[in-house]
């Protein structure tokens, strides 16, 4: 993994009382790839008189030949480094746009250089979870404060701090180390955010956006849209998500009606099997039943060449299944549906028992398919009316009686049902794409 170390430079920096000073200690025990230092004007002043880091570059060069940084520097304006608020704006932009540059490395980041207000600021960068970063803490060679001569004295002389430099010696002590409790904090806030994903809890994410990496923040909120079936909000984020996995695979057919149907279905089946995950039994089930409609005539029109629509009325909007119209169609069927509905067919809306009816009138009955549908008119009859008005909740075990199988395998069932009905379309990386995308969440943590 790129390592990137961004740092201050301080009055301890680059050597001090014949040690190395932060920024080169950790340069010598961690060798990142690439050195951004952040200068201030007094510090640019310093290096102007004595040249101090090209000559601490080309020491590095001479103890290291096989290592070759390249090295940024930014020249910050600030003249009065005792001000908090001047640093975390220009440090944060910095770190951002090092992780957005260079999304798979891991960013460095020096606690122990500069003011004391610079050196917060890297704290809060380091347990920050948008960014990849770890903070590195030099100890001070003398176990204390420091009483060595600082490199702003007018006195030093970096070629002799540099030529008798004793951390260049064979077994010098390294003195990096990772503060424990932004350690502690990265994993809290890293556990919390893995709950929230295990329990598809996008908009609960989204919330939490500022703690979650810089290059997942987008497909959050896309999810988060997305899992509330806001369909065309979430297409028009997924323009925007930076994400290497395909949001919406499948195939595509110049059919529009046929991709919309499709879109609707497969991305209200998608948020049915989140609360199958998560285990809304009740809401699952109070759900269902438009979506099993949508695939009941879907099914109908496309496998069995029976189109609904030429068997339905309307008064006003309400459409409504029409005597005449089935008659005209068929007068056998008018007399099967006779048969079905106590020995006379109403006219009314088209319902999950109707489309069975029709599908047993069609010899379709036994199917794969047809059984499926079978068992979702027993779970709506047995559970779904009686869930809606009252305050009992629906039960794996309810679902499993009126179904005879888990609510897993009906959300599976569901998925395959889909393949049947849109085999031009379908894919079956579509109905893991919540999974696929927390993965990648996961793995940028």
């Amino acid at each position: 993994m790129k390592r990137i170390l961004f740092t201050c430079v301080g009055s301890t920096d680059p050597v001090r009382g014949l040690h190395d000073g932060p920024m080169l200690h950790i340069i010598r025990h961690y060798r990142p790839e690439q050195i951004v230092m952040y200068v201030t004007p007094e510090m640019a002043n310093y290096d102007a008189l004595d040249g101090r880091f090209r000559l601490t570059f080309e020491y590095l060069k001479r103890t290291y030949p096989d290592y070759a940084p390249s090295v940024e520097r930014i020249y910050g304006d600030t003249v009065d480094v005792s001000e908090f608020d001047c640093f975390y704006q220009p440090f944060e932009k910095a770190v951002r746009e090092l992780n957005e540059i260079y999304p798979e490395a891991e960013i460095l980041l020096n606690l122990s250089s500069g003011t004391t207000q610079m050196k917060m600021t890297m704290a809060l960068l380091a347990m920050d979870l948008r960014f990849p970063a770890r903070g590195i803490q030099v100890k001070n060679f003398e176990s204390r404060s420091g009483t060595s001569e600082r490199s702003t004295s007018k006195t030093y002389d970096i070629e002799f701090e540099i030529e008798f430099n004793e951390d260049n010696e064979e077994g010098a002590a390294n003195r990096c180390k990772e503060p424990r409790l932004f350690v502690v904090r990265r994993a809290q806030d890293k556990k919390t955010i893995k709950t929230l994903l295990d329990q598809y809890q996008y908009d609960a994410l989204n919330q939490m956006r500022s703690a979650i990496p810089a290059d997942c923040r987008k497909l959050v909120r896309h999810l988060a849209a997305r899992a509330s079936y806001q369909l065309e909000e979430a297409e028009a984020l997924a323009n925007n998500v930076p994400a290497p996995v395909n949001l919406y695979p499948g195939r595509k057919t110049k059919d529009r009606a046929l991709c919309r149907a499709y879109r609707e279905e497969s991305e209200y089946l998608l948020c049915l099997k989140l609360m199958q995950k998560n285990k809304e039994y009740t809401n699952l089930v109070v759900r269902l039943n438009p979506l099993v409609l949508r695939l009941q005539q879907a099914y109908l029109k496309r496998n069995c060449n029976f189109d609904c629509e030429k068997v339905t009325g309307k008064s006003g909007r309400r459409a409504f299944v029409s005597r005449e119209k089935i008659r005209a169609y068929d007068p056998k069927l008018e007399a099967h549906l006779d048969s079905c509905f106590d020995g006379f067919f109403r006219e009314s809306d088209i319902s999950i028992a109707f489309c069975n009816y029709v599908l047993q009138f069609l010899g379709k009955a036994e199917t794969e398919e047809g059984r499926l549908f079978a068992a979702l008119d027993q779970l709506n009859q047995n559970h779904r009316n009686t869930a809606a008005h009252n305050l009992n909740d629906i039960t794996e075990r309810d679902i499993r009686d009126a179904t005879g199988m888990e609510s897993k395998q009906l959300m599976m069932k569901l998925e395959s049902l889909m393949g049947s009905i849109y085999p031009e379309l379908y894919d079956a990386k579509l109905f893991r794409i919540y999974d696929t995308c927390n993965e990648y969440i996961y793995n940028r943590l």
